[in-house]
């Protein structure tokens, strides 16, 4: 078998395939999708120390060349991900 690790800074990984942060959520929702024990790395959607609501809505505008979006970073902050979400990952 091929060995594909690769060192990025002293951080090991298996292999350079890694998730897109914001677009693939927490991974739990690809489950069904993909084996995430397959991948290199999960990089998850950003976070902030607090719960967050994000921005007023209408968060999502169409324009003629795509969509534009304003979420606003809403999450349920750093102390659920970690007791919540991180174990399960």
């Amino acid at each position: 078998m091929v060995d594909l690790k690769v060192d990025i800074g002293g951080l090991e990984l298996k292999n350079p395939v890694t998730t897109a942060s914001g677009t693939f959520g927490f991974g739990e929702e690809f489950t069904d999708f993909v084996d995430l024990d397959l991948l290199g790395g999960v990089f998850v959607k950003g976070l902030t120390l607090k719960h967050r609501e994000g921005n007023d809505y209408p968060r999502m505008a169409e324009t003629a060349s795509g969509m534009l979006n304003v979420v606003g970073l809403q999450n349920k902050g750093i102390d659920y991900f970690i007791h919540d979400i991180y174990p399960r990952i």
